[in-house]
């Protein structure tokens, strides 16, 4: 097990973005609450953004459907991999000593490797300045699971260090991995032993960048983690819809697989990245011009954040990255050749969505001025019902406890409950670009709780 050090500084937040995110919440809340009280140009923006909105909703759930263009089987035989795709693991970890012991012990049952039992994968461990003990548990974890001779523990650790998982993560820019694939999990991760072999097969078949179906562990034990649950598999039918469709969709945080060499072509990791997974999908989209594969029947589970506390701020940061890679890569895929006209009108319409949650604080605003709210009402309930009827489509591809697809009652009430909870975004966005427009300083990180798995 080698163990390195690494270190790496902050950035501030541009003025321009500050500025151009106090415009944009103030110009999406003016055009709201002028469409509310009747506004002409201000009323049509709105209805034609609505109508927009429904229409590619539509679009992306039948493109769902479509059959993925990667032939053959999700896994490899154990013992046996057919393939010859190397992986480079790597897990970044700050006091984490509760979860990621479980993590290495689901790597090492992986059986993506060669016919005599070698392991076609490393493991990279970047201990982010942990003061539990979780670099002594995951070795000792490694070790046990009979990983030691491809386990490496880098130790990040200095003062000014830029802070959240992107800058955790130029720990280990792709010259210092070996596998053909760089693979990012979160230390709470759980996967099965097929996981490595699954992706192997999206790799083989030539993709350079794929991204498996986010799960929830634990789904049933409150209302809250049902919701992230249901949210996760609507995400993953908009994903896998704008993929196939010929979009420019994207990574989600928790499995990133992308091959070294492109990773190491965009420039690797950059600390300044607050979602590093939006960052990431964005650079590789306005360099190459390639899509994110969503391989649906390769699964990495998580924790749920289980306070609303906690939902809140990890939302905020999400909204927050999402604003950032609109300011910082937008007008570069844009205007990248190598993006086809297609994919970047299915680009500015994603990131249109962004718009909508101002938009509905202003006619709320006009509506709790006037008393009339028949504007508000319509937004509202077309984001309602847009959010639902994509959950209730997604949800074909869950069971109960059986096996047995959900009933059709099952699949509306929760889906119900995903367009419910994606409420929390009509907040979260307002929020995220204030917060934005306020800040002077480098990116605040705030760590999610993890350690309650069963």
């Amino acid at each position: 097990m080698a163990v390195t050090e690494a270190a790496a500084s902050p950035d501030a937040t541009p003025t321009a973005w500050r500025t151009a995110a106090l415009a944009a919440l103030g110009g999406g809340v003016l055009i709201g609450y002028r469409a509310a009280g009747g506004g002409g140009l201000a009323r049509l923006l709105v209805l034609g953004g609505t109508l927009a909105t429904a229409g590619s909703a539509a679009a992306l759930a039948a493109a769902s459907r479509r059959q993925a263009p990667i032939p053959g089987s999700a896994a490899a035989s154990p013992g046996n991999a057919p393939v010859s795709t190397t992986f480079s693991i790597v897990i970044a970890a700050r006091d984490e000593v509760d979860v990621l012991p479980r993590l290495i012990r689901d790597l090492a049952g992986q059986d993506h490797r060669t016919a005599d039992g070698r392991p076609l994968f490393e493991l990279i461990l970047i201990d982010d300045r942990s003061t539990d003990g979780t670099a002594q548990a995951a070795l000792r974890a490694a070790a046990a699971g009979g990983l030691s001779d491809i386990t490496r523990l880098i130790r990040r650790g200095g003062d000014d260090l830029s802070d959240g998982k992107g800058a955790a993560l130029t720990a280990a820019q792709p010259d210092i991995c070996h596998g053909d694939v760089v693979v990012v999990l979160d230390a709470d991760a759980r996967v099965g032993t097929s996981f490595l072999s699954g992706l192997a097969r999206y790799f083989d078949a030539g993709l350079d960048a794929v991204t498996p179906r986010r799960r929830i562990l634990d789904p049933d034990e409150s209302w809250l983690a049902g919701a992230q649950s249901d949210e996760q598999t609507a995400d993953a039918e908009i994903q896998r819809g704008r993929w196939l469709l010929g979009g420019l969709s994207e990574f989600r945080g928790n499995g990133i697989a992308v091959r070294r060499t492109l990773l190491a072509d965009v420039g690797g990791w950059r600390a300044e990245a607050l979602t590093e997974d939006l960052d990431l999908s964005s650079r590789i989209a306005a360099a190459s011009g390639k899509s994110v594969a969503h391989a649906t029947d390769v699964e990495v589970w998580e924790e749920p954040v289980r306070s609303w506390d906690g939902l809140w701020r990890q939302r905020v940061r999400w909204a927050e990255g999402a604003v950032r890679r609109a300011f910082e890569h937008g007008p570069a895929v844009l205007r990248a050749p190598c993006v086809s006209p297609t994919a970047k009108a299915e680009f500015a319409g994603y990131l249109g969505q962004l718009a909508l949650p101002p938009v509905i604080v202003g006619a709320l605003l006009r509506s709790w001025r006037t008393g009339h709210g028949a504007t508000a009402r319509l937004l509202i309930g077309a984001y309602v019902a847009v959010g639902a009827g994509l959950a209730f489509d997604a949800l074909r591809w869950e069971t109960d406890g059986g096996g047995a697809p959900l009933l059709q009652t099952e699949r509306l009430r929760r889906g119900l409950r995903a367009a419910a909870f994606g409420a929390v975004w009509l907040a979260a966005v307002p929020a995220a670009l204030w917060r934005l427009a306020m800040r002077e300083g480098p990116v605040a990180y705030e760590k999610m709780e993890h350690g309650r798995q069963r």
